[in-house]
């Protein structure tokens, strides 16, 4: 069976990533500039420690596994592409540039990035589409938006076999702190942990999320997808449409004792409103047979579970 190399690989996304990837692939090469993976690995998964900068290091890598398959993860977040413009050009642009050229150089293995729809922004519709008009507002949206384009140029241009999944807001108990597109998760996580939690966004506004379970799904079937019924590079995919009133009704219903309030912060609520509160992810479900699984009442159960889960390990 081939090798599939994960940048970012210390991360948890890219660590949860190799248990679906496992039955697939021989090996799974986890690089990563950090010292060593945040959470647990699929017995064939191995790590190496390596800075997708650096253009030597990379050739090397790719020579002694000759990954059939790149899942290209490697991101510094909003946050940090705001706080060092400078140090986000350099690994969201010039590393992926890097790493397209690498996979050139060394059989041409397929690329599946991850983006999100940070890459849009502005006046956005009602329904996010495949083709609505891309006007990113922050750095991090601008490096999703080049490297969609990149990846596509080096598609059509160099034969790469370049895939793209849009990501929209990610619930998952490893959520960043202090990120506004976290505020699912942290309600979910304090609220089990703490007993309480203060919404900052208004209870009426839209959210569109999507369970990281159903993230590993996706990123696994479209890698494994037909080149043949693919009708383009880059998709958006879709979870749920709900609000953070709908988050908190739900975690009542579980935890009936837990304080949830709401302080709406308007910079906060800001930031939500302008993201899309529903996906049009057609094209996906029809090229590679897309369908979520999570809608908000599974993902409840399911994420307050694993964590009395993890409370109850770490006793």
């Amino acid at each position: 069976m081939p090798t599939c190399l994960i940048t970012g690989g210390a991360g948890n996304l890219a660590c949860q990533l190799t248990w679906p990837l496992a039955d697939r692939f021989d090996r799974i090469v986890l690089l990563d500039v950090a010292a060593r993976p945040v959470g647990p690995t699929a017995a064939n998964a191995c790590f190496e420690r390596g800075d997708l900068l650096d253009a030597g290091g990379l050739d090397a890598l790719f020579a002694r596994h000759a990954p059939a398959a790149v899942i290209h993860l490697a991101s510094l977040l909003s946050g940090s592409c705001e706080q060092d413009r400078g140090l986000a050009w350099r690994v969201n642009m010039d590393g992926t540039f890097g790493l397209f050229e690498a996979a050139l150089r060394h059989g041409r293995p397929t690329v599946l990035f991850a983006s999100s729809v940070a890459a849009f922004g502005g006046r956005l519709p009602t329904v996010l589409t495949d083709d609505t008009p891309q006007w990113p507002a922050t750095l991090y949206g601008v490096t999703k938006m080049a490297a969609e384009r990149l990846g596509c140029y080096y598609h059509e241009k160099h034969g790469l076999d370049f895939r793209c999944v849009r990501l929209p807001i990610t619930v998952s108990r490893h959520a960043p702190a202090g990120a506004a597109s976290a505020i699912a998760s942290h309600a979910f996580l304090a609220a089990a942990r703490d007993g309480r939690f203060t919404f900052t966004a208004r209870p009426e506004t839209p959210l569109a999320l999507i369970y990281v379970r159903d993230v590993l799904r996706a990123f696994a079937s479209l890698l494994a997808a037909a080149t043949a019924g693919l009708s383009q590079r880059v998709y958006n995919i879709a979870g749920m449409t709900t609000t953070p009133g709908d988050i908190a009704a739900a975690i009542r219903r579980r935890l009936p004792d837990a304080v949830l309030d709401f302080e709406p912060d308007d910079a906060v609520d800001r930031v939500l409103a302008s993201w899309p509160g529903a996906i049009d992810d057609l094209t996906a479900r029809r090229d590679w047979h897309w369908r979520p699984e999570w809608n908000l009442e599974r993902m409840a159960d399911d994420f307050l579970a694993a964590v009395a889960a993890d409370a109850e390990a770490n006793r």
